[in-house]
C-alpha cells in the first residue's frame, strides 16, 4: 500500500511557481526526507500534502484515497512544525490533549491514556504539568511530537522540527526520532535544509531544487551516483567539487583535462556518447582526493580548516575552487602549493548544459548498479529511478 502518493503536484502564487509538476510515491512505513536550499519548494509540498495549501494542479493520495479536495481534518495526517506551535498558556498534557475531545471521538479516559503512552515513549512523564516556558528547546520539541503522536494518524508530516535546537541537541533529537521511527513504523515525510539531517535519517531522500525533484534515491546512491550536477554539489559535507573541464583521448589513454592538470579515465569519450574535446564537467569529492607528491593534480592553499577528525584544505587548481579532506595533522599552510592524487574509482562526469551524469566511475557504479561504461540506464535516471 502506498502512504502518500503526488502525482503532477504544481503549487502557484501568482506568477511564481514554488511547486512545478512533483510526482512522488512513499510507502507505506517509509520516512522520506524532502531537503534542498531554503526556497526550493520542499516545505510547500509538504504543506499540500497536509492540506494547509490548495492545489493549483495536480493530485494528492493518502492511503490510496484521494485527498486533494478534503480539508487538512480530513486527511488524517499530524504536522510538526519548526516553531513547535505549542500554547503558552497551557500545559505540556493540555497542548498534547488539544483536539482530541468528544467531537473527535475521543473519551476522555481514552485522552489521558493516549497522553501517558506518548509521554513515555519520549521520556517526558515529569514534564507533563510544566507550560512551554518552563521547558527547554529539546522538550518543545518533544511534547510538540507527543501531541502528533497522540492522534495515531497515518501519516507524519514534519518541516524542519530541529532547526530552532543546538548543534548537540540536534544530534541526540536525530537519533530519537530514529528510534521512534523504527517502534512505530509510520509513514513520515520530513523537510530539512541540512543534507547532513537528511542523509541520517531517511529511508530515502528526495533532493529538491526550484520547485522540481532532482533525484530521489537511498543517502548512499545520492552520495555515490547522483544523478546531477546540482545533486553532487548538495550532497556531502562539504559536498563534490565539480570543475569545467575537456574530455581528451591520446592514442588509447582517455583523460579529463583542466588547465595544467590531467586525470586518467577509464572509459573512451566513444562509450559515454561523446568526441575527444568535448566540454564535460569533472567531479570528484573532497574525501577522494589526497596529498600525494607523486599527484598530477596542483593546488596552491588559500584556507585550512582544522575540523580534528580530518583537515580540510580549500585552494585553487586550474582556475578553480576545490577542497580535500587529509590526515589532519598535515603541515599544509596557507600560500602552499601542493599536489593531489586522485581516486580512479570514485571519478564523475556530468554534461556541463544540462547538468545529468554521463559518468560514474568503478566504485560508484558498483554501488548504484550503472552499465558497464559507467552510466546510469535511462530507466533509472528517472526521476525516483528504480527505487519508486
Amino acid at each position: 500500500m502506498t502512504g502518500i502518493s503526488l502525482h503532477n503536484l504544481t503549487k502557484q502564487f501568482d506568477d511564481v511557481t514554488a511547486v512545478d509538476s512533483v510526482s512522488l510515491d512513499v510507502t507505506e512505513g517509509e520516512f522520506l526526507v524532502l531537503v534542498g536550499p531554503s526556497g526550493c519548494g520542499k516545505s510547500t509540498t509538504l504543506r499540500l500534502c497536509a492540506g494547509l495549501e490548495s492545489t493549483t494542479e495536480g493530485t494528492v493520495s493518502i492511503s490510496d484515497r484521494n485527498v486533494t479536495a478534503e480539508p487538512a481534518s480530513e486527511r488524517d495526517v499530524a504536522m510538526v512544525f519548526q516553531n513547535y506551535a505549542l500554547y503558552p498558556h497551557m500545559t505540556a498534557r493540555e497542548n498534547m490533549t488539544f483536539g482530541l475531545d468528544a467531537a473527535a471521538g475521543f473519551s476522555g479516559t481514552e485522552a489521558t491514556e493516549r497522553v501517558e503512552e506518548a509521554a513515555a515513549i519520549l521520556d517526558i512523564e515529569d514534564l507533563l504539568d510544566r507550560k512551554p516556558s518552563a521547558l527547554s528547546g529539546g522538550e518543545q520539541q518533544r511534547v510538540a511530537i507527543g501531541r502528533a503522536l497522540v492522534r495515531d494518524p497515518e501519516v507524519f508530516l514534519m518541516d524542519e522540527p530541529l532547526s530552532n535546537l543546538d548543534a548537540k541537541l540536534r544530534v541526540q533529537m536525530r537519533a530519537e526520532l530514529a528510534e521512534l521511527h523504527a517502534e512505530l513504523q509510520t509513514t513520515t515525510v520530513y523537510v530539512t535544509h541540512d543534507q547532513v539531517e537528511a542523509m541520517t535519517l531517511g529511508d530515502r531522500v528526495a533532493v529538491m531544487n526550484d520547485g522540481r525533484i532532482e533525484q530521489v534515491a537511498p543517502p548512499q546512491d545520492l552520495y555515490d551516483a547522483p544523478d546531477t550536477r546540482f545533486v553532487a554539489e548538495f550532497i556531502g559535507s562539504p559536498g563534490m567539487n565539480t570543475v569545467d573541464a575537456t574530455l581528451r583521448r591520446r592514442g588509447t589513454v582517455s583523460e579529463i583535462v583542466w588547465g595544467d592538470n590531467t586525470v586518467p579515465l577509464d572509459a573512451s569519450p566513444e562509450s559515454l556518447g561523446l568526441t575527444s574535446g568535448d566540454r564535460v564537467v569533472f567531479g570528484v569529492r573532497p574525501e577522494d582526493l589526497s596529498a600525494d607528491t607523486d599527484g598530477d593534480v596542483r593546488m596552491e592553499v588559500t584556507v585550512t580548516e582544522p575540523l580534528g577528525s580530518t583537515l580540510l584544505v580549500r585552494g585553487t587548481v586550474g582556475g578553480h575552487e576545490m577542497e580535500v579532506s587529509i590526515q589532519p595533522r598535515s603541515l599544509v599552510e596557507v600560500g602552499d602549493q601542493i599536489t593531489l592524487g586522485v581516486d580512479p574509482d570514485r571519478l564523475h562526469l556530468f554534461d556541463p548544459e544540462s547538468g545529468a551524469a554521463v559518468y560514474h566511475s568503478a566504485d560508484s557504479r558498483e554501488a548504484i548498479g550503472v552499465d558497464g561504461d559507467g552510466r546510469r540506464d535511462a530507466a533509472v535516471a528517472r526521476q525516483g529511478g528504480a527505487d519508486d
